[in-house]
Order: C-alpha cells, then structure tokens, then sequence
C-alpha cells in the first residue's frame, strides 16, 4: 500500500506523524499539475521496481523449492559418504534446515539390494514407492535412492531411557520384518542388510557402511533376506575398549570390597563370551594388561601379585604363557583376583582390630574428662568423626555416645557405692559438668536416681 498525503499545515509534528504511518510522501499545498505528475512518475517507477522484486524473489522460492528434493538427497547421501567428520550439532542445524529432524540419539541404517536389472527404472521407482508407503506414517525414517540401492534411516529420541538400545532395535526388527513380508507380496526379490545401532547423526556412516558388509554376506546365507551385521560379526576388539574399562573398573571394586561371588562374577562378566572370537594374542596381551591393573590394587595395600602367588607356590610368568583359551584365562584371572581380595580383607580386618582397640584405650584413659567425645577421639586417632561413629558401631555393636555413657554410668555407680562423694562431685569425676544431668542421665542408664542406687546398695 502507497499513501500520500496532501496537507495545508507544514508544521513538522504533522509530518513526524506522517512518518510512524510510514506515509510515502507529505506533500504541502498548493500543488502545480507538473509537481503531482512528477510525484505520480516517481511512485510509479519504486512501484515498479517493488514488484519486479517481489516476482524476483517468488522465483527464486519456486527454484528453491523445486531442487530442494535433490539437496536434501545429496545431505542423506553426504551421512552416509562423509570423508570429513561434521559436528553433530551442524548436521542437526543443517537437516532441520532442509525439513526433517535429526536431533535424535538412535540410528540405525538398512540397505535395500534387489537382483533386477539396474537399468529397469519402472521396477525401482515401483519398489521405492512400496517402501515409502509402508514407512510413511513414522516421521522418524528417512528413505531415499543411493548406487541403486534403496537406503532407509531409523531414527528415533531415548530421552534419556534406561534400556531404550533394545527397545529401538526391536522396534526397527519388526519394521524390517513388515517391509520384507510387503515386497515378497509384490513379487520383488531383496535382500535387506542391516548396520549397528549407532547413537550420533556423525556415526550414520559407520552403520551405512556396516549395512553394505551385511550385504556381503547373502551369497553364504542365500536363504536369508534380512542380514544383520550384528549377527555376522562381532563387535570389533577396538570400539569393545570403553565397555572393557568399565568392567575392569567393577573386578577391581569387587577385589577391594566385593565377596568371592562377586569377584567371580566381575571376572565372567570381563572375560565373558564377547571375547570368544579374540585372536591368541589380542586375548594374552588383554590378560597381561588387567595383571598390571591387579599389581597396581596390589601395591597400593603393599603387596605384589608376584609374592601373593609365590607364597601359593606359583610362578606368574611361566602360567602367563600356557594361557591359550578364554577360559584358561578367565579362571587364571579370577583366582589371582580372589588371592589378592583374600589379602586385602586380612589386612582390613587387622587394621579394624587395632582400630578399635586403639578407640577403646583411649575412651578409658579420657571418658572422665568433661569435654572428650566424638569429635575429640576422631582427632586423636586422625580420622573423621563420620567414619569413626560407622566403623565403631559396626565392629563393637553400640555407638561411640552409648559406650561412653555405659563406662560413665559404670564408674559413677562404683563411687555412690563406695566413696562418701556428692551426686555433683561424682558427676564431675565421671565428665558431667552439669549435675542434673547427670541425675537424668543415670536414671535413665540404671532406673534409679543416684541417691536411691547408694540407698539401695549399702
């Protein structure tokens, strides 16, 4: 919309006004027939140009719209294809860009080989067309055409989900099994071959490239037309290390404070049937790795394995080398794991022995002093008042406060019985200040006030 305004008044607020209602032009009275036909032609050409600009940018959009198709196509084939690692952070910018989500966690790639003649246009189109059709109401996957091959996407958001790996993949089975039964009712003979569930739009292309080696393997099983990689073949040793070093982390935990079952079972877990397909030497240099872990643990409590097993009468070195399976060095490990634990859980028994007798020599050298408790004897020994309080009531049964009071209340009875003292003195000598207190206290502890425990008593 074009507005002009025809004014008498050439006061300049009118025409601030003017301004904020974006008028095109203030124009002030009187005007000449050749001025308004000047203003008519100038409007007229920036009209002119408005609208060339408009068309201009209409067409561009046409344009854009018409190829976006094949950019997005050319993006799907660069996840799969990619030399050089993008962020995932780009990746998820540029897709939403282009009109589909990828700020997801699980993906999972399929690839569609059938045995037509490439050439045969009509039989592809027609077998994409049953695929999107089948896959069209689940926003999640992202089918497309690659080196003759159809190429479909699974992606899907765990939100976190505890267990939702095997919650996608059942899901993604089943939606393989549902594509499989649709082209078998249509006559089209394929093979689907299946990568690793991968969990960053950047790892698409290792299960793209996955999903070509699951192809690999349909002329070994021609009676099979749903290959899954991970069925094939084992997880390579290299990407087994992160899980590895979180099982090493638990056989350790169960050797310092675990039980024999618990060691035990670290150990399956670490040395279980993952490795089964480990070469010779992978698995000998795997056990020597974890034999360091275990002198490390060792050193730390002052032991070596290497005397722990000589006191045993063995010799580690020469048993390193007759370890030729899995399970001559599952159960070789887990009995160095077990002498080991054996030592450590002496040496804390021994240490939680002198601790207590260390804590109870102390309580009877100072418990008639006013100001001992927790806090002072947790100094003296140098641990905190926390550690001290847990340790001491698991190994002697009673808490810190209740032993000290049953000793208090123990002298306080043997001096009402025998010595002539006031209940006050008597409170003092036994480390109350307050000589109510003590009153309370000890007919708590004994049931009777002190007056009446010396009454009774003599």
């Amino acid at each position: 919309t074009t507005l002009i305004i025809l004014s008498g008044y050439d006061e300049f607020t009118y025409a601030q006004q003017a301004m904020r209602y974006e008028v095109t032009e203030y124009v002030l009275k009187p005007v000449s027939v050749e001025d308004l036909c000047k203003l008519l032609e100038r409007l007229g050409k920036r009209l002119d140009e408005e609208i060339k600009r408009t068309q201009d940018q209409d067409r561009l959009r046409q344009a854009y719209q018409q190829v976006l198709p094949l950019i997005r196509e050319k993006f799907l084939v660069s996840l799969l294809t990619s030399v050089h690692p993008t962020s995932d952070a780009a990746l998820v910018a540029k897709a939403q860009e282009y009109g589909f989500d990828l700020d997801k966690d699980e993906f999972m790639v399929a690839i569609i080989e059938t045995d037509h003649m490439q050439d045969d246009v009509l039989q592809s189109l027609a077998m994409f067309e049953v695929v999107e059709d089948v896959l069209k109401k689940e926003d999640g996957n992202r089918v497309f055409m690659f080196e003759n091959q159809i190429v479909i996407i699974f992606s899907a958001q765990s939100h976190a989900e505890p267990h939702y790996d095997s919650v996608f993949r059942k899901q993604t089975y089943r939606k393989a099994e549902q594509l499989q039964a649709y082209l078998q009712k249509y006559n089209f003979p394929v093979v689907l071959g299946f990568g690793n569930l991968v969990h960053s739009p950047s790892a698409i292309t290792q299960s793209y490239h996955q999903a070509l080696t699951a192809l690999n393997y349909s002329s070994s099983y021609p009676e099979q037309s749903l290959l899954f990689i991970s069925d094939l073949e084992k997880i390579p040793f290299e990407q087994q290390q992160a899980r590895m070093q979180e099982l090493k982390a638990d056989v350790l935990v169960a050797v310092k404070m675990g039980s024999e079952e618990q060691v035990q079972e670290a150990v399956n877990q670490l040395l279980g049937e993952q490795l089964a397909s480990l070469e010779l030497h992978r698995m000998q240099a795997l056990v020597l790795e974890l034999s360091y872990s275990l002198e490390d643990l060792a050193h730390s409590y002052g032991h070596t394995t290497f005397t722990l097993a000589e006191e045993e009468g063995r010799n580690l070195f020469s048993e390193l080398s007759s370890l030729t399976t899995l399970g001559k060095a599952r159960r070789w490990f887990t009995r160095l794991c077990l002498t080991l634990r054996q030592a450590i859980a002496g040496q804390r028994e021994n240490s939680h022995i002198q601790f207590i007798g260390q804590a109870k020599a102390l309580i009877a050298k100072h418990f008639t002093e006013p100001g001992f408790g927790l806090e002072q004897i947790s100094e003296m020994i140098g641990v905190s008042p926390s550690y001290f309080s847990s340790t001491f009531k698991r190994e002697v049964g009673s808490s810190f406060v209740q032993y000290l009071t049953t000793m208090r209340m123990d002298r306080a009875r043997e001096l009402l019985v025998k010595t002539e003292g006031k209940t006050y003195e008597i409170a003092q000598s036994v480390g109350f200040t307050e000589p109510n207190y003590f009153s309370f206290c000890f007919k708590r502890h004994v049931g009777v006030s002190p007056s009446q425990y010396r009454q009774a008593n003599r």
